[in-house]
């Protein structure tokens, strides 16, 4: 999945997968696209389309998706599923859809690859039913037509499934239910109706062993146009006053802040690994990834969705089994109140180790590569 907005999951996760084939023997190309989150592929690359959000020209989404980011506009626009994601990102635009579709099936027909593996790519599972290809790839349940649709933003991809003389359901979200491997980077605990073909492969890396160093810090990380910036440098600064410790922001302007006896850095990125080792909370937007890092570091997370579907049945689910909390708005004083109450009352995160041991247990991306070689062959 490439899209001019930042997000790192997508990517990220594709880089560990393809890490894990290369590792088990297997050739590996990458399909990159020119977004600004691909960088530094670990294996060949396969130019494919970026597409322009809303569908609108390039010139125009190119500068005004960047300034809706750095004001924290997109935060304030509900998302009540992943169709609205795609069609936001213009993943559904059928212009976009048709040539990346054909970029992806004259890479196919010259390469004949063994298995193609989907980021959450419609084009790409659409290319691999034209050209015969087993086509597996990530999944959740959030993500699935059964949680949440929009089947009117998707009239484009049934006009050229028609076109192509293939089934056009209703939902585009139906098309990625259609791979014959769904892997969700999750466990039944936290995702237990993740849909059909799934196959639950908890952390995808194998999580850092616990050396009981002193957790002298907190990070927080709002997400990629969720807030402005100034929240979340105010939150930092809410939380070095009631943790009583040094705060790292992520996703801001470079600065240091004292706050007391104690600092608040903000940094565009920090080394997330080092410091989740040291954290006390991890104050973040509710993003998979992050509620999985928080989690292999069995740090207690306050989790800020704000108005993003996937968010939030997150941050639900990490609070029920007792792993965080969650606040519904991004006011400082309510994000430093719930860490607070975090490190005060132990029986709110009791459910850390249990939910961490279940995540450990189900073979992360060995698990993909062995499913991908029993399926091929």
């Amino acid at each position: 999945m490439v899209a001019r907005s930042r997000m790192g999951g997508p990517w990220s996760r594709a880089q560990r997968v393809a890490r894990a084939f290369q590792d088990g023997g297997h050739e590996v190309t990458l399909a990159w696209g020119d977004d600004g989150n691909c960088a530094n592929p670990i294996a060949p690359t396969l130019e494919i389309p970026v597409p322009s959000p809303l569908g609108l020209p390039e010139a125009i989404a190119r500068h005004t998706f960047p300034l809706a980011s750095r004001l924290g506009l997109m935060g304030r626009k509900p998302v009540h599923s992943f169709e609205e994601v795609l069609w936001l990102t213009g993943a559904l635009d059928e212009r976009y859809t048709r040539a990346a579709v054909d970029t992806l099936r004259a890479h196919m027909r010259a390469a004949r690859p063994d298995v193609v593996y989907s980021e959450f790519s419609l084009a790409a599972i659409i290319a691999t039913r034209a050209e015969g290809i087993p086509c597996v790839g990530s999944g959740s349940q959030p993500t699935t037509a059964t949680y949440a649709s929009n089947p009117r933003k998707s009239a484009g991809i049934r006009r050229l499934l028609c076109e192509m003389g293939m089934p056009a359901p209703a939902s585009s979200l139906d098309v990625l239910e259609g791979m014959r491997r769904r892997f969700i980077p999750s466990c039944p605990t936290l995702e237990p109706r993740a849909g059909e073909r799934a196959v639950y492969c908890g952390f995808l890396d194998e999580p850092p062993a616990l050396t009981g160093r002193p957790r002298d810090c907190a990070l927080v990380y709002l997400g990629a146009g969720s807030v402005p910036a100034g929240v979340a440098i105010r939150a930092g600064r809410e939380l070095a006053d009631a943790l009583g410790c040094d705060v790292y922001v992520a996703g801001v302007p470079e600065a240091v802040h004292a706050v007391g006896n104690h600092e608040v850095t903000c940094a565009p990125r920090f080394d997330v690994a080092e410091l989740l080792s040291r954290a006390q909370v991890f104050v973040h937007h509710g993003g998979q990834n992050s509620a999985m890092d928080a989690l292999s570091y069995a740090v207690p997370q306050v989790l800020v969705p704000g108005r993003i579907f996937e968010r939030q049945f997150n941050a639900e689910a990490v609070e029920n089994v007792r792993c965080g909390l969650t606040v519904r708005e991004p006011k400082p004083a309510l994000i430093a109140r719930a860490a607070r109450r975090l490190v005060d009352e132990p029986a709110l995160t009791s459910g850390i180790r249990g939910l961490r041991d279940e995540l450990s247990s189900l073979g992360g991306t060995k698990r993909i590569v062995r499913e991908v070689e029993k399926l091929v062959s």
